[in-house]
């Protein structure tokens, strides 16, 4: 079984052995080399949809970020830096394009939510799996479904900066290091944004579950009322 400081070293190394291939590759489509760039779009282009479609909440909105955001790195190639690796710079294209679009489109979040759980898609990844659980408690899954709406109401809440840490760090398992180049900021304000981030969904959690408490309890004691009228 390997250690906590086994994995991190091994994930050190995955990463330290991916930036040392994107340069390469970043030095032949510097060059001119289209498939060399195209390679690079392969290797990132599911993680950084991933982590658009986390903060703008729309699929079409997210490949459109993505599509833009691998654009804006191909024409500024030639201002890349060597010391960096290209997937943080990668993120933090995509970070600013998501946020900024979020922004535009706050006003609108609602009715996206509402049209977004009626989707053949939620529809596929949620009730087919809650339908075919053997021994299913239809209760335990609306109360899982209602704490998964809170937290992603309280994460929907969260200001553009907050969801950014959360993304990058929860998602994508980014180093504070990671995130501070990313996003353009220190490594401080990282650590400061991740702490207030989730202190902020904890309390969502925390109120979901005091109020699930208090609902069992209120059945409880109706039941206990009924079976003394008996």
């Amino acid at each position: 079984m390997n250690s906590p400081g086994g994995e991190t070293s091994n994930a050190k190394d995955k990463r330290a052995q991916e930036a040392a291939e994107d340069r390469a590759l970043i030095q032949l489509a510097q060059l001119g080399d289209l498939a060399a760039f195209r390679r690079l779009v392969e290797r990132h282009q599911r993680r950084a949809f991933a982590v658009a479609v986390a903060l703008v909440r729309n699929d079409d909105d997210a490949r459109e970020i993505v599509q833009e955001a691998f654009l804006r790195a191909f024409k500024g190639l030639s201002r890349f830096q060597s010391d960096s690796a290209f997937f943080t710079w990668l993120y933090r294209i995509v970070t600013n394009l998501s946020i900024d679009h979020a922004r535009r489109a706050r006003g609108h979040t609602k009715a996206f939510q509402e049209d977004r759980l009626g989707t053949t898609e939620a529809e596929e990844l949620e009730a087919p799996f809650l339908g075919h659980v053997d021994g299913a408690d239809p209760l335990d899954a609306l109360r899982r479904r209602e704490i998964a709406a809170r937290l992603q109401s309280a994460f929907d809440a969260l200001p553009s900066y907050h969801q950014a840490v959360i993304v990058l760090r929860e998602l994508e398992g980014l180093s504070y290091e990671e995130m501070a180049e990313a996003l353009g900021v220190s490594k401080g304000t990282v650590m400061s944004r991740l702490f207030h981030a989730r202190r902020k969904l904890q309390r969502a959690l925390a109120d979901c579950y005091e109020e699930q408490v208090g609902h069992a309890s209120r059945i409880g004691i109706s039941e206990a009322d009924a079976q003394g009228e008996r």
